[in-house]
């Protein structure tokens, strides 16, 4: 069962606190963060393959853009243990603006040229289930927020695992569905930038 910590009120682990930067880009594929001591001991990082376009598409085209480093989701006071993607799904604006860390950071305004990203879910065992979804990070208000996106992100698992829970996966190890892995059980860690417009979100699950 998930060990529940109070969002609104979490108390500040010592030599806890981010000190990480979304801004810049990297020359490299930026990597989701190494796998790190969850507080939690039932947390798992989820494995996901990085998205790549097709071997005769990428050969021809090859790289055109920068990557950006990943973005990150912190509960405020607990660094690198990812944000429970319930809370996002049911929470409003001024609720997350208290329970994450730069909830208002407007996290792609340096870089203008982007007004869509792509996010894509490669849940291991069902990759045959092609899950590329369009995300707008330029609205009526400026550039997207970190909260917003977070938001989008985890309206994005919750209809992923809607429309796989009853399929059978090609590995039963991460399972999604009643008595497996449900959305409740899902954490979202930073959303990272394996090629040009294609993203990915790192997600924790608790078993």
């Amino acid at each position: 069962m998930s060990h529940y910590i109070n969002p609104l009120h979490p108390s500040v682990h010592a030599g806890n606190i981010s000190s990480y930067s979304t801004l810049g880009a990297a020359n490299q594929v930026p990597l989701p963060a190494a796998p790190s001591a969850f507080l939690i001991p039932n947390r798992r990082r989820l494995p996901q393959t990085p998205y790549t376009p097709s071997g005769k598409w990428k050969s021809t085209s090859g790289r055109m853009q920068p990557l950006h480093n990943p973005i990150v989701f912190d509960m405020k006071g607990y660094s690198k243990q990812g944000f429970s993607m319930q809370e996002l799904y049911v929470r409003g604006e001024y609720a997350l603006e208290q329970m994450m860390q730069g909830a208002t950071d407007q996290v792609l305004a340096h870089a203008p040229h982007i007004r869509k990203i792509t996010v894509h879910i490669r849940w291991p065992g069902y990759e045959y289930t092609e899950w590329a979804r369009p995300i707008e990070v330029v609205t009526s208000r400026g550039p997207i927020t970190r909260a917003a996106l977070a938001q989008i992100i985890a309206l994005n698992f919750a209809r992923f695992c809607e429309k796989t829970q009853m399929e059978r996966p090609q590995s039963p190890h991460w399972r999604i569905g009643h008595g497996s892995i449900t959305f409740e059980r899902l954490f979202l860690v930073s959303l990272w930038n394996p090629f040009e417009d294609a993203w990915q979100a790192d997600v924790a699950v608790d078993f």
